[in-house]
């Protein structure tokens, strides 16, 4: 959810803080609730392996976002 227009950056990394995947890079966002979905894969379109991974989401001059999600296929 945004309350203003953002352009969003949101990267998924693995357990050792590698970059797993980019999902967007300075992506503009309109402001009220925003959808962006992650499909699983790696930057070469391959399923991750099963784990604990990590987003960061960077939008305008805010600090970023840190979250956690679990994959189990």
């Amino acid at each position: 959810r945004l309350n203003n227009p953002a352009e969003v950056t949101i990267r998924i990394m693995d357990f050792g803080m590698n970059l797993v995947r980019t999902l967007s890079q300075n992506y503009s966002l309109s402001a009220g609730d925003n959808f962006i979905v992650w499909d699983g894969r790696d930057e070469n379109g391959k399923i991750v392996p099963n784990g604990v991974y990590f987003y960061r989401i960077d939008k305008g001059d805010s600090d970023p976002i840190f979250g956690k999600i679990m994959v189990l296929l």
